[in-house]
């Protein structure tokens, strides 16, 4: 039997994704068709293909991780993803039933296996996977939760059309262009392009979800993301490549993990938008990993430290307070309701065991987990300070 892939699905898939490596595409375009499915097996298939891959520039672990994230389970018919940390998708988010199966699971992620999670036998779950569709009936009290959960971890870059769209933009538009213009490499500038056009076909997406639950929710976020990025604006990036690769790295990753709290949600128009959404925010995470390995080959230790002082001082303690407090009410009654699988403090451990896995792989230090959550919840409070500081002079 021929590989489960046809290469030439391969060529058109990667090309426009955002953590694209065109030696990896030249290299496929090179090996003959009947070398290619000389094996069934993924493994195999790159050991064949390692002289096209150095012939090009390429290299095995990068082809075996990206033919991981497009065709391995449940996105293809590949056996799921041995390169976790870089294509997977944790089994622990795709119970059949929705939740951990007799309240356990074991979690392997980053290459980490039997972590245990357990859900308190005490929570009532009133709400099942799949089970509310836009129009349906719903407890009022479920929809508050449903739309407490859009506000506090929805996005919607652009909802204005025709002439309201006038004196709007992105929130992100500046931050584009700077990554362009900043792009050290061809390779690199294609990426960013890749990654702005599938933010937008995200936007589009979540759009059209919370258009068709109420057509006022995409203004609603649109305003109070507004003034939540104005916030951070003042204390977030800094204007290096390096800084811009880590935030894709671990926000775009922090974003896969709220994603896949949703792959089962009792709110079904959600669940299906994740599942494919979170195959592309693991490209985007993987874009910026790119872009920091790149820029530690290119630019050496300097680089080096300078990711090192980055993700000590700022992004890994952001990230560890963003999936919120481990006793939260709100966290409490998305699982409630369905809405949610498992505790902040839960998905916050399984994100650092990751982290320790594509930190150390870039010769990093990953920070104590305790240290750094403190340290984010103190950011934290100072950027609500801004935003009640925004809100005052815009009630003025």
């Amino acid at each position: 039997m021929p590989f489960p892939i046809d290469k030439r699905l391969a060529e058109v898939l990667w090309f426009p994704a955002p953590d694209v490596i065109p030696q990896l595409c030249a290299a496929v375009s090179a090996v003959p068709m009947d070398v290619w499915n000389s094996t069934e097996d993924l493994y195999e298939l790159a050991d064949i293909m390692e002289p096209y891959l150095e012939q090009h520039g390429g290299r095995k672990w990068d082809f075996i991780w990206s033919m991981e994230r497009h065709f391995s389970e449940p996105y293809g018919p590949l056996p799921k993803a041995k390169q976790t940390f870089m294509a997977g998708i944790p089994d622990e988010f795709l119970q059949d039933a929705g939740g951990l199966p007799e309240n356990v699971g074991s979690y392997e992620v980053g290459g980490v296996s039997d972590v245990r999670f357990v859900r308190d036998d005490t929570e009532e779950i009133e709400a099942q996977p799949y089970q509310y569709e836009a129009g349906d009936d719903m407890p009022e009290e479920y929809r508050f939760w449903l739309s407490k959960l859009f506000f506090k971890h929805g996005e919607c870059m652009m909802p204005y059309f025709g002439e309201a769209a006038k004196g709007h933009k992105s929130m992100f538009s500046a931050i584009d262009a700077f990554s362009l213009e900043a792009a050290p490499d061809a390779e690199s500038r294609l990426r960013q392009q890749n990654f702005t056009a599938e933010e937008y076909k995200h936007t589009f997406q979540f759009y059209k979800l919370y258009n068709e639950y109420d057509p006022e929710i995409p203004i609603q976020i649109y305003e109070r993301e507004r003034e939540t990025f104005r916030a951070y604006e003042q204390t977030a990036m800094e204007k290096t490549w390096v800084d811009r690769g880590l935030y894709n790295m671990l926000a775009d990753r922090f974003g896969v993990y709220q994603g896949f709290q949703w792959v089962q949600s009792s709110y079904a128009p959600l669940a299906r938008v994740s599942l494919l959404v979170c195959k592309d925010e693991r490209g985007h995470s993987n874009m910026g990993y790119l872009h920091v390995r790149d820029s530690i080959e290119l630019w050496g230790e300097d680089a080096r430290k300078d990711a090192q002082r980055r993700v000590d001082e700022y992004w890994y303690p952001q990230f560890m307070a963003s999936f919120g407090a481990d006793d939260s009410r709100n966290s409490k009654m998305w699982r409630k309701w369905g809405l949610k699988e498992l505790t902040n403090g839960q998905m916050r451990d399984a994100f650092h065991l990751e982290m320790v896995e594509v930190l150390e792989s870039l010769n990093l230090e990953t920070p104590d987990k305790d240290k750094a959550l403190a340290r984010g919840m103190e950011m934290a409070e100072e950027v609500k300070k801004k935003m009640a500081g925004i809100a005052v002079k815009k009630s003025a």
